[in-house]
């Protein structure tokens, strides 16, 4: 290329028929002097290393696996090809001379179709890299040409003269080059600069989480990263920790009962988050959103910094094409749409840097939902390293809906008192910041305090309190009320509208342009249209329309449509905008509310009853029922009780939905009520599976008559459903039941009555349901730190996991460790300040401790008497320094993990350790000699962490040749040769997907290996390893 490019330097002033001498014949002619000749030679030789050096890293990225002599063959042709190109005048001048331009016509000028000339025989991987080589070259060639000096025949020596000036301004140019590709067409020069004013954006939009329940106008906003909610799960992706560090220190931390949401997704690449209307599910993406944004995420999370959000709304998407990579800025940052790279997205997703949000399986009509899961599917097959959360309610898609494209399913819990309570702290903490308020800001907290003595007297409003939504409507609610709260979920949809569209107006004596009535009559309209069209949001045009069209029916009603509908988005506080030009309902259940009232109204019962088996008309099938009279009720419920019978394929569904409608039915014709009973009694309990406990539970209390006494000759499957029908309706009258069921000894069961504890009065529950209960293999795993003083009530309790991992837990001190019964075998705990180590010592039966987030750690000789201790993970904020700890460990201690190894980090301590089998670092720097892994005989098992130099790699062959297998994470991966000789290594696993660059394990084909590998990394020389190397990919 230089060569070609210093020959057309030489022939832009020279005639046609001269264009064939070579550079040598040229340089002669315009040149006497052997030195100026020389230095021609000189800038041409740098041209070609200034351009090597640019090309170089692009083709080995991307072409690293192929041939040497294929790689030969390809760059060959590319010469030849620069040899024929017409760089005169004329060809550089035209479309004003812009490069790209150029570029492209040269490449459409010299290729055949294929785009490799004729005659040349290349694979396909060599014409690929043809490709992108000619395609980079072009540009190179274009840009030497036009910014090399223009010069007559005399003043050429002088131009050389000052060649060294033109390298250097050759090498500027070259350097700010977009390094073009399929996936980068006009370069990626750009791209960091677009990813850090998108992720601010993201940051700033998404950062807010609304307060509803109190007016649009005058509703805060509160920052979203400050107040979110950490929310249980339930799911069947986690499992109880192993022995070693594998398992416990690395595995899945939640066994049995519930696990907070983030260590749930944490733990897969892929997650399909199920919840209830109201759970939070937004809520929790935008949440990742804002974090990821931000690279705040900690804990179980910690590896996602560093990737970038994209969140897709499947609502905007309800009857037009799913979205291509290209497309999911539209939404979430419209406004940097036109300023995005082209290929970003493509880019991002390819990286493995992508976190793809997908909201709302259950807003896209049933028939479009087969369509989204293939879109997903696509997703991640072409994509296979990119994070993706999807969210949508339990009956819209089963825990297996995309189990075959890999991903884990859990399922939101609903709100236990702890989280209820910190709910209500953070609700009203942030309705400080209200414009408005029904009362004054300083009686807030005596308004929280109200609310929470309610909670404690009243059953049914503990019922209610079950989601995040319902909590914030009973704070509102309480907040300009000294009378009763609702009864129901009904009264309490009804309270909250009446507050929203009438009362906070007339409180504060603004006069509107529509009654209370005329709002809900126009706003009942909009959401039975939305739901008949299978929709959550619609245009605002559309919107209008609608309005336009009822208000032709409302005589009393003046104003144009436009105006009506932007007055209902500003003063109604159940109607949004939450794009410009698009409009919904501030939440899908106040739709859902006003549809049904809508279409009792309307007397639309057949089409309630004839789209009974669809799952997105669940709800407004059962509020249906609440707002209906007796006649339209019977009418509802004898339809869908008769498709049932008639319908086999639905009819299950449809009976649980009868049944469902208990709970909001007041009034209902006798007979019905006689059928609904049979009904339930002989076709619908016990409950098949968990499935089907939340429609049974629904019914409150009342389920209770229909369950059995006893769970004897129930599945495990069905005994385990009943025990959570029952525990699901939180009430007093739930107790006694699952005390009946307490002396089962099926580990499932246990496991959920153990987990059902977070739902009842702590103390009442040990007292009456576990006390006498064998318990799972008679320990008990626990999260919460409210049942801590309950523990010694479990008369049975043979062993305890405390396993502390939620964010918001830190305790003071281990002094908790002193109340607790002598059972604890394991410890997972944060623990702020200095860390006194001595309330461990009383329990005895310890086996894994990992305490983290101490500034440090004092009396490790506590240590000393724990004989049970196998396992030890020792965290300090400012890494690990003083070793001086590791002389009290027992002799049992066989697993030690440690943080980042400070560099002046003494590891002679670690022979007192000489026992150790396991042995895991977070980082472990270059300046840590490791020689002290020879006096590790028995260590087997080996972690190096993130912050490992890639240089430590290459002695652990030499001090730890029995090693068994070994774990890399990071950068350390970078160089696999001194891999190659360990001989008796039987497992490799390499985690390396935040890394840039892929990681070549061709240094490893060799070997008798078995490699775990992540199919979100990124790998050279796959195909290439030899019979020997056994891959096994993971999650």
């Amino acid at each position: 290329m230089a060569q070609r490019a210093a020959k057309a330097w030489l022939e832009r002033r020279r005639k046609n028929h001269e264009r064939t001498a070579s550079l040598a014949q040229l340089a002669a002619e315009e040149l006497s002097s052997t030195r100026h000749r020389a230095r021609l030679e000189h800038l041409v030789e740098g041209i070609g290393h200034q351009v090597g050096d640019q090309l170089e890293p692009l083709l080995a990225a991307k072409f690293g696996d192929l041939p040497e002599h294929e790689v030969a063959a390809a760059l060959a042709a590319v010469t030849d090809v620069l040899a024929e190109l017409d760089l005169s005048d004329d060809a550089l001048l035209a479309a004003d001379a812009d490069p790209e331009t150029l570029a492209r016509r040269v490449r459409a000028g010299v290729a055949a179709p294929s785009g490799v000339p004729a005659g040349v025989g290349l694979s396909e991987g060599a014409e690929r890299l043809f490709g992108v080589a000619l395609d980079q070259a072009c540009r190179y060639l274009v840009q030497v040409v036009r910014h090399l000096p223009a010069f007559q025949p005399r003043a050429l020596a002088e131009v050389l003269t000052r060649a060294s000036q033109q390298a250097a301004a050759l090498d500027e140019v070259l350097a700010r080059l977009p390094r073009t590709s399929l996936h980068a067409p006009t370069g990626t020069d750009t791209d960091d600069e677009f990813r850090d004013e998108y992720l601010r954006h993201l940051a700033a939009t998404l950062d807010r989480l609304e307060l509803l329940g109190l007016t649009m106008r005058h509703r805060p906003r509160l920052a979203l990263s400050v107040a979110y909610l950490s929310l249980s799960v339930t799911g069947g992706d986690r499992r109880k920790p192993e022995h070693g560090l594998d398992g416990w220190f690395g595995g899945d931390l939640g066994h049995g009962g519930s696990l907070r949401v983030e260590a749930a997704i944490g733990g897969n690449d892929r997650t399909l988050v199920r919840g209830e209307a109201g759970s939070g599910k937004t809520t929790l993406l935008d949440w990742l959103a804002v974090t990821a944004a931000r690279e705040a995420f900690t804990d179980r999370l910690a590896p996602w910094n560093g990737l970038v959000p994209l969140v897709v709304r499947l609502r905007r998407y309800a009857d037009s094409p799913l979205p291509r990579p290209e497309q999911f800025l539209d939404h979430a940052a419209s406004w940097l749409v036109g300023l995005m790279p082209p290929g970003w997205v493509h880019r991002v997703l390819r990286s493995g840097k992508a976190l793809v949000l997908v909201d709302g399986v259950d807003e896209v009509p049933a028939g479009r939902r087969r369509l989204v899961r293939e879109w997903l599917r696509d997703l991640v097959t072409a994509f296979p390293t990119a994070r993706v959360v999807v969210t949508s309610r339990p009956a819209a898609a089963d825990q297996r809906w995309l189990a075959d494209a890999g991903f884990g399913s859990v399922l939101l819990d609903q709100l236990n008192p702890h989280d209820v309570r910190t709910f209500l702290r953070r609700w009203h903490e942030a309705a400080r910041d209200a414009e408005s308020l029904p009362c004054a800001p300083e009686d807030l907290p005596e308004a929280e305090r109200r609310l929470l003595r309610q909670l404690g007297n009243r059953p049914h409003l503990r019922a209610l309190a079950a989601s995040p939504l319902l909590c914030a409507m009973l704070c509102a609610l309480n907040l300009g009320r000294t009378s009763e709260l609702p009864q129901s979920r009904m009264e309490l949809y009804q309270a909250a509208l009446t507050m929203l569209l009438d009362l906070r107006d007339a409180e504060r004596q603004i006069a509107g342009m529509l009654t209370g009535t005329e709002k809900t009559v126009l706003l009942r309209d909009l959401a039975w249209r939305l739901t008949t069209a299978n929709r959550s949001e619609f245009p605002r045009e559309r919107a209008a329309d609608f309005v336009a069209r009822k208000l032709a029916s409302m005589p009393t009603v003046d104003g144009e449509a436009p105006a009506i509908l932007e007055h209902l988005l500003e003063r109604s506080g159940v109607l949004r905008e939450p794009v410009p030009g698009r409009v919904d309902f501030v939440h899908r259940t106040f739709q859902e509310y006003l549809a049904a009232s809508e279409a009792t109204e309307q007397e639309h019962i057949e089409t309630l009853a004839g789209n009974a088996h669809l799952d997105t008309w669940r709800e407004t099938i059962v509020m249906a029922c609440g707002h209906g009279k007796r006649s339209q009720t019977k009418a509802l419920l004898t339809q869908i009780l008769d498709r049932a019978d008639a319908e086999p394929r639905h009819a299950r569904h449809l009976r649980l939905l009868a049944a469902a409608c208990l709970e909001t039915v007041t009034d209902v014709d006798a007979e019905v009520h006689s059928r609904i009973d049979t009904v339930i009694r002989e076709k619908l309990v016990p409950p098949r599976s968990t499935k089907e406990t939340r429609s049974l539970s629904s019914i409150g209390h009342r389920v209770l008559r229909y369950l059995p006494d006893t769970l004897e000759g129930l599945s495990d499957a069905s005994a385990t459903a009943t025990v959570r029908a029952v525990a699901l309706t939180g009430t007093a009258e739930a107790i006694p039941r699952l005390a009946a069921y307490a002396q089962d000894t099926r580990p499932s069961v246990q496991r959920e009555l153990v987990g059902a504890w977070n739902y009842f009065d702590p103390e009442r529950y040990a007292d009456e349901v576990l006390a006498d209960a064998p318990l799972p293999a008679g320990g008990i795993w626990l999260e919460n730190p409210r049942l801590l003083p309950h523990l010694h009530r479990l008369k049975r309790l043979a062993a305890i996991g405390l396993l502390m991992q939620q964010s918001d837990v830190t305790f003071d001190d281990l002094r908790f460790l002193d109340s607790l019964p002598e059972v604890v075998e394991d410890l997972w705990v944060r623990v702020r300040g200095t860390a006194d180590l001595r309330p461990l010592a009383r329990q005895r039966l310890l086996r894994r401790v990992s305490v983290l987030n101490a500034d440090g750690f004092t009396h490790p000789e506590a240590l000393t008497g724990l004989t049970a201790l196998e396992g030890l993970h020792w965290y300090e904020n400012a890494g690990t320094h003083d070793l001086a700890f590791l002389r009290h460990l027992p002799p049992s201690l066989w697993a030690l993990s440690l943080d980042v190894l400070a560099p002046d980090a003494d590891l002679d301590r670690l022979t007192a350790t000489s026992q150790l089998t396991e042995l895991s670092f977070n980082g472990w720097p270059a300046e840590v000699s490791l020689a002290v892994l020879d006096r590790l005989p028995a260590l087997g098992w080996l972690r190096l962490g993130w912050h490992t130099s890639p240089s430590v790699l290459d002695g652990i062959a030499a001090h730890l040749p029995n090693l068994r297998r070994l774990v890399l994470v990071g950068e350390v991966t970078a160089n696999l040769a001194p891999v190659a000789a360990m001989s008796r290594l039987d497992v490799l696993f390499l985690s390396s997907w935040d890394l840039t660059e892929p990681v070549d394990v061709r240094p490893v084909r060799d070997m008798e290996v078995t490699l775990q590998i992540s199919r979100r990394g990124r790998f050279v020389g796959l195909d290439e390893l030899g019979p020997g190397v056994k891959i096994s990919w993971l999650r």
